[in-house]
């Protein structure tokens, strides 16, 4: 990885490290907003500047014997950001990390997963962090 590259995805991980102290979402699958979030530096051209909004799938899971997040929704997503992989994780409480997916953006809403190996249960989760990494 460039040493370009490596500022980039280091200031693309501090911005939303930043947002994500902020109450961000709650177990009902409520919508997130991050106002202003600007993806890139100020020398390369930014994947967007608009706010992702984040909302869940929920379904009941015998395992947790209750309602789980099934899936992240990320929807406002510049197309500009196409080709980046998005990093989301659901966290719980005192920002305890629950699960961590992974997927490539192909369209300015994408749904991302939540692993059958990690399951996520709806009255646990209490807030979000989304990455953006990569792009050419």
């Amino acid at each position: 990885m460039s040493s370009a590259s490596t500022r980039r995805a280091t200031a693309v991980a501090l911005v939303v490290m930043a947002l994500a102290a902020v109450p961000t979402a709650n177990a009902l699958g409520s919508g997130l907003s991050a106002p202003g979030l600007l993806i890139g530096s100020s020398a390369a051209d930014p994947c967007g500047s608009s706010a992702i909004e984040v909302d869940y799938d929920l379904a009941y899971d015998v395992e947790l014997g209750g309602y789980g997040v099934s899936a992240a929704w990320l929807s406002g997503l510049d197309e500009r950001c196409q080709g980046y992989d998005a990093i989301v994780s659901l966290n719980g409480p005192g920002g305890a990390p629950l699960a961590e997916m992974t997927t490539e953006i192909d369209a300015t809403r994408v749904r991302v997963v939540v692993p059958a190996a990690t399951p996520v249960a709806a009255e646990q989760l209490t807030g979000v962090s989304v990455v953006l990494r990569g792009g050419a």
